[in-house]
């Protein structure tokens, strides 16, 4: 009840300080929440993001949000003799470990094909990097495995036609994070477009991070590997 009271007069505030604030910029947001904690306990989180923009009508607004990149790895399983074995493997370089976009309609209503490559406002725009693979002469299957796993485990997800916009002023959106979601520094970019034109933009942080028990075991397997193997055998 507090953490919704608290979100409420977030709200009002922004939406009183609007007018000053379109003086010198026409976007301004804020979230519920700026640290997520994980426990042992911990199933998934909401954060709300909320902000007022100097909106006409027919304006857009997209949200984006990515956590740190790192690889991937996707297995081929063939069934021999009867049992399902992996009998292939490719690791995907400088893949974002989560990927969220969330707009007030659909992406390509929004903005033409150029600027969706550019501001990866989609799945299909990630730049990856792996000296040993030319993912040019790739088969497009991997990728198509890659984004079905990701998309599986709530890692990327895109929501089109789920921004609230309201007297195009003000703007809501919630956050919903995963309970599996990998601690690190999120970023949270805002796009605010007219006629297809990015007009503003505004970015903050989210820092998810580890808490108790959680952060002794998540520590012991970074740090001391050969000890934590031990302790997980026995």
């Amino acid at each position: 009840m507090r953490t919704l009271i608290k979100n409420i007069l977030l709200i009002i505030i922004i939406a009183l300080n609007s007018f000053t604030v379109f003086a010198k910029d026409n976007l301004v947001t804020d979230l519920s929440e700026s640290t997520v904690e994980i426990s042992s306990t911990f199933s998934g989180a909401e954060i709300l993001l909320f902000g007022a923009y100097d909106g006409q009508k027919n304006d857009d607004i997209i949200v984006v949000v990515s956590g740190q990149k790192g690889e991937v790895k996707v297995d081929k399983k063939e069934k021999k003799f009867g049992i399902w074995m992996i009998t292939e493997s490719i690791k995907f370089s400088n893949i974002p470990k989560y990927y969220y976009i969330a707009s007030n309609r659909k992406i390509e209503e929004i903005t033409n094909k150029t600027e969706i490559k550019k501001r990866k406002l989609d799945l299909n725009s990630f730049e990856l990097k792996n000296n040993k693979i030319n993912y040019k002469n790739l088969d497009k299957k991997w990728y198509e495995a890659l984004k079905r796993n990701m998309k599986k485990k709530q890692f990327w997800k895109i929501e089109e036609n789920s921004i609230t916009l309201n007297k195009n002023t003000l703007f809501r959106k919630t956050l919903s994070l995963p309970s599996n979601v990998s601690t690190g520094m999120y970023n949270v970019k805002i796009l605010h477009y007219r006629k297809g034109n990015l007009i503003s933009q505004e970015e903050s942080k989210i820092k998810i991070d580890k808490t108790g028990i959680s952060a002794n075991i998540y520590n012991i397997a970074q740090n001391f590997s050969a000890i934590y193997g031990i302790i997980a055998v026995i």
